[in-house]
């Protein structure tokens, strides 16, 4: 028997089961509220991104004065000596390491080109003058040059025919020399060519009207729709092979960001020039 005013095991029991269920509930909320908090922050720090953040396309690092900016910081081309401090008999002090300068060495696996330059005959005589100043070896610099230059490769393929049947036989059969395949049918374009226009309006970012005026210095007066044909045919031959490459890799992902932005198609199948349409990019994470 129990004594009066005191609760009961199954009472105790019950306060228990009521106290976790309230327990959990609690959880549950600050587990809701946390999410919750960590998605205003998204939209808090997305939201500052979209008030602040540079709107035109261009890298956030992309100054006026970028040159005068970065030159401050240090000068590679101009690493010469310092002047020696005079002997003061004090002891020397330990200067912290910090950033070496001075200017980086080329890569080694460029080509190099051997420019010589030589003394006139007329300067290789001894001041002494008791006979020529022999060579005793060379002093060697390297400089970086970088030329964008066109050329026209003719494609010269050889036919054959017989003699003979051209004399007696009504049919002369003619072989011609074969070409190997090219990146683009019909299109005066190498692989060379379509990679240099690719690379500028996909990895520089290059609007395609601009790209005719890098051919135009190079001496090539190329127009803008040839380089839209080039673009699409290079797309449709050969692009789709990396897309679906990306496309395999990006399913096997667990978790995949995506992101939609509306654009204006002036012409599309089916769509008045007005109408929105959009465009959608991935990533993974």
């Amino acid at each position: 028997m129990t004594q009066t005013g005191e609760p009961s095991v199954a009472e105790l029991m019950a306060q228990l089961a009521a106290s976790a269920a309230e327990i959990a509930a609690l959880k549950a909320e600050k587990e809701v509220l946390s999410q919750r908090v960590v998605k205003l922050e998204e939209e808090l720090a997305l939201a500052r991104l979209h008030r602040f953040a540079p709107r035109s396309e261009k890298h956030v690092d992309c100054l006026f004065n970028e040159a005068e900016e970065a030159s401050k910081e240090d000068d590679p081309d101009h690493g010469g000596d310092v002047a020696d401090l005079p002997d003061t008999g004090l002891s020397a002090i330990e200067r912290a390491a910090g950033k070496k300068r001075g200017r980086r060495p080329l890569p080694e696996d460029l080509p190099r080109e051997r420019v010589e330059y030589d003394l006139p005959d007329d300067q290789k005589a001894c001041p002494c003058r008791n006979g020529q100043m022999h060579r005793m070896g060379e002093a060697v610099t390297e400089q970086l040059h970088i030329e964008v230059k066109a050329k026209v490769l003719q494609n010269v393929r050889f036919k054959y025919a017989c003699r003979h049947c051209g004399r007696t036989g009504i049919n002369t059969p003619v072989v011609i020399a074969p070409m190997p395949p090219q990146p683009l049918p019909g299109s005066i374009a190498t692989a060379s060519t379509l990679a240099f226009a690719l690379v500028h309006k996909y990895v520089d970012g290059t609007p395609l009207y601009r790209v005719p005026q890098t051919f135009e210095r190079a001496g090539v007066p190329i127009s803008r729709g040839a380089l839209a044909h080039w673009v699409i045919g290079s797309s449709e031959r050969h692009l789709h092979r990396i897309y679906d490459a990306l496309r395999l890799r990006l399913q096997s992902q667990p978790l995949i960001h995506g992101d939609e932005t509306t654009v204006q198609v002036l012409k599309e199948k089916k769509k008045e020039a007005t109408s929105m349409s959009y465009m959608w990019a991935y990533r993974s994470s």
